[in-house]
C-alpha cells in the first residue's frame, strides 16, 4: 500500500512538471505589430513640413490580468513629429476593431495631417529628403510595450521592398517635381532625460516608437531647364568676351557686369524658395564658381586691353595669345570645378 502511494505521488509530481514545461509562461511585454499604406504625401520644402494621408493598422496581444495594462493605455499613441497632434488622438482615427482571440486585437484607421521634417539641402537640387512619420506610446515604457513592423503584410502585398507602403497613385504621378523612390519602417526607442517633475518615476525613461520613412529626390529635367541652362547662358555671355578685340573694353565690361548682376539676381530667386539654412549648398557653390570666373574674365579683359594699348607688337601678340588660350581654359576650368563640387 505504501509503495502504491509513493508511486501515485511520483506520477502526480512528474505530470505536473511536464505540464508546466509544456506551457511556457506568458510574456508580460506587449508587442504591437504596426503597418501603414501611404495614400499621398505632399512636401512643403520652404516650411520644412509635409502633409500625409495614410491608412494604418496594428495587431497586439494583451492579457490585462497578466500585464496590468488596459487597452486604452496600449492605444495611447502620438505622432511625435506631428503638427497639432496630442497623445491619444489615434483612438479617434479608428475605423474598425476586431478581436482575433480573447486577448488578441486588430485595429485599422486613417490619418490625415501635417508633420515636421529636417531637410538636408547640401546637395540641392540633387538632394535626397527623408520624410519621417514617428509613432510613440506616450504612457507605457519600453519594458512594457514595443513596436514591430508588420513585415508579413508587406511581403503579402507583393510590392518590391524599396516601395513597400506606397500607393500606386504616388508611384504613377509624373507631374511632381520629385519622386518617391524608397521607403523604410523600423522600430526603436527614445530616451527622455527627465522625470517630468514626478518623483515617483525614474529620472531617465525610455519609450518604444516606430518610424516610417519615405525617401524622395527631385526630377533632374525641370532643374536642368530652370537652373543649369540659365547658368550656361550667363557663362556663354562671359565666354564671348574672349572673342572680342582687346580694344572693345566697353563691350567686354558690359557683358561681364550684366552676367554678374544676372547671377546675383538668379541666386537670390533660388534662395527665396528655400528655408533659411546655415550652410553652403551645391547651388551656392555653383554660383561661387560663376562669380569667380566672371571676375577672372573681367581681369583678363583689362590685362589684354592695356597690353594692346601699348602698341608694342610683342605685347599685342601676347594679348591675342591670352585670349586664344582663355577660350580653351575657361570651359575646362568650369567643368573641372563643377565635378570637384559634385564629389564633395
Amino acid at each position: 500500500m505504501k509503495h502504491k502511494l509513493i508511486t501515485l505521488l511520483a506520477l502526480f509530481f512528474f505530470s505536473g512538471s511536464q505540464l508546466s514545461a509544456a506551457t511556457p509562461p506568458s510574456d508580460p511585454l506587449i508587442k504591437v505589430k504596426y503597418g501603414v499604406y501611404i495614400k499621398r504625401i505632399s512636401p512643403n520644402f520652404k516650411d520644412q513640413t509635409f502633409t500625409a494621408e495614410f491608412f494604418w493598422w496594428m495587431i497586439y496581444k494583451n492579457d490585462t490580468a497578466l500585464t496590468g495594462v488596459s487597452d486604452e493605455e496600449v492605444m495611447n499613441f502620438e505622432y511625435v513629429n506631428g503638427i497639432n497632434n496630442t497623445p491619444g488622438t489615434i483612438a479617434g482615427e479608428i475605423f474598425e476593431r476586431k478581436d482575433l482571440s480573447p486577448n488578441e486585437h486588430y485595429f485599422w484607421g486613417f490619418h490625415q495631417g501635417d508633420f515636421h521634417f529636417n531637410p538636408d539641402y547640401r546637395k540641392y537640387p540633387f538632394d535626397v529628403q527623408a520624410l519621417e512619420i514617428i509613432i510613440e506610446n506616450s504612457v507605457l515604457e519600453v519594458d512594457q510595450l514595443v513596436f514591430e513592423p508588420d513585415t508579413a503584410s508587406f511581403i503579402a502585398s507583393k510590392q518590391e521592398k524599396p516601395r513597400w507602403m506606397l500607393s500606386l497613385e504616388m508611384l504613377k504621378n509624373k507631374n511632381l517635381g520629385y519622386r518617391f523612390f524608397k521607403t523604410d519602417i523600423f522600430s526603436g526607442s527614445e530616451s527622455y532625460q527627465t522625470n517630468f517633475g514626478d518623483p515617483t518615476i525614474p529620472p531617465v525613461t525610455d519609450y518604444g516608437r516606430i518610424t516610417v520613412v519615405t525617401y524622395i529626390n527631385r526630377s533632374i529635367a525641370p532643374f536642368f531647364s530652370k537652373l543649369i541652362f540659365p547658368i550656361i547662358v550667363i557663362l556663354l555671355l562671359v565666354y564671348f568676351v574672349f572673342f572680342l578685340p582687346p580694344e572693345k573694353i566697353d563691350i567686354a565690361a558690359g557683358l561681364t557686369v550684366t552676367s554678374l548682376l544676372s547671377s546675383i539676381a538668379f541666386q537670390s530667386s533660388i534662395s527665396a524658395g528655400l528655408p533659411e539654412i546655415g550652410y553652403v549648398i551645391f547651388v551656392d557653390k555653383l554660383f561661387f564658381i560663376c562669380y569667380g570666373l566672371i571676375v577672372i574674365c573681367m581681369g583678363e579683359s583689362l590685362v589684354t586691353y592695356f597690353m594692346d594699348r601699348t602698341g608694342i607688337p610683342s605685347m599685342v601678340k601676347k594679348a591675342k595669345q591670352i585670349d586664344f588660350y582663355s577660350r580653351i581654359v575657361f570651359p575646362i576650368v568650369f567643368i573641372g570645378l563643377v565635378l570637384i563640387v559634385l564629389r564633395t
